[in-house]
């Protein structure tokens, strides 16, 4: 049996957990895994929105006070896979946020060559979000003992697309979340809604629809074909940035209840129907999956400055 972790009387006896400022007065550094290209055998399947995912979620971690994020991208193509941290379960520890193609349980690793013939594994190997999360119990990460572990996960299901009219079969219903109880001060916040669904919007239905789906970045002159964000990394910038115009502190239970209504609304109304001929998509999006095991109250305070 692992030894006691030290707990101090302050955190312990407090009914919120305590946010406190490590560098420069903002919190801690979140990290954001961005897989954005992925192979299926000689196939590449590439996020065409994660440059924008991961530049909104910059900007809503500096709205949250948090420092700079760290970056985890995918492999230099020269380098050794195994020596790098997305095949390294030791070197995953203290990740925040991972944006990867995957399904609701697990998100897939880059699958990058096996030999120099450029050879690839036909299905590539899973990562499960469960196992990610075991890695930060009281054992291994005994100085985050009652400290709360948010991890955000967005995955694009790879297998998205629109159906052809005359077939009008059924969807491909996701398999169900397997979930395996872990120690507390956990929380998972996973999402399923591909960026597929507005990334190859026509350009005059994403316009019709105006600020209920991310535009781009044009403030600079950006090239009109940018990409847009997902709906998900972009509801969750667009509900922090509310909350903070409302009020200096809020609960993240309230921003993933904001969130999950935002993102009812537009599975609800049909918004990710791609253009006029309203052609159907293979896999339907649903509500974002929220596995909650924080044993008290996660304020936020944004950052006003």
């Amino acid at each position: 049996m692992a030894n006691p972790v030290n707990i101090s009387q302050e955190r312990w006896n407090s009914e919120t957990y305590l946010t406190i400022p490590k560098e420069k007065g903002c919190l801690c550094r979140p990290v954001i895994i961005d897989i954005r290209k992925t192979y299926f055998g000689i196939f590449p399947k590439e996020r065409d929105s994660a440059s924008r995912d991961v530049d909104l979620l910059k900007r809503t971690f500096k709205q949250l006070g948090f420092l700079e994020p760290h970056i985890i991208s995918t492999l230099d193509p020269d380098s050794d896979k195994y020596d790098h941290p997305l095949y390294s379960v030791e070197n995953l520890k203290r990740k925040l946020v991972s944006i990867a193609f995957g399904e609701y349980g697990y998100f897939y690793l880059p699958n990058y060559p096996i030999s120099n013939f450029q050879q690839r594994e036909p299905i590539p190997a899973k990562f499960s979000t469960t196992l990610l999360m075991s890695h930060f119990n009281g054992n291994n990460c005994r100085n985050l003992a009652l400290k709360p572990k948010i991890f955000l996960v967005q995955t694009c299901n790879a297998q998205l697309a629109q159906k052809d009219r005359s077939l009008f079969m059924d969807g491909i219903s996701p398999p169900p979340l397997a979930t395996v109880p872990i120690e507390a001060d956990l929380l998972l916040y996973h999402s399923e809604v591909s960026g597929g669904y507005t990334c190859k919007m026509k350009k005059e239905t994403r316009e019709s629809l105006g600020s209920v789906i991310d535009q781009g970045d044009r403030s600079e002159g950006g090239d009109e074909r940018e990409t847009q964000a997902c709906q998900f990394v972009y509801t969750l910038y667009k509900e922090v940035e509310a909350l903070a115009g409302q009020q200096k502190d809020f609960e993240l239970t309230d921003l993933i209840l904001g969130v999950n209504r935002s993102l009812m609304e537009f599975i609800d109304k049909e918004h990710y129907r791609s253009d006029e001929d309203n052609k159907p998509w293979t896999i339907e999006p649903m509500i974002p999956i929220c596995v909650d095991q924080l044993t008290k109250r996660l304020v936020l305070r944004t950052n006003l400055g």
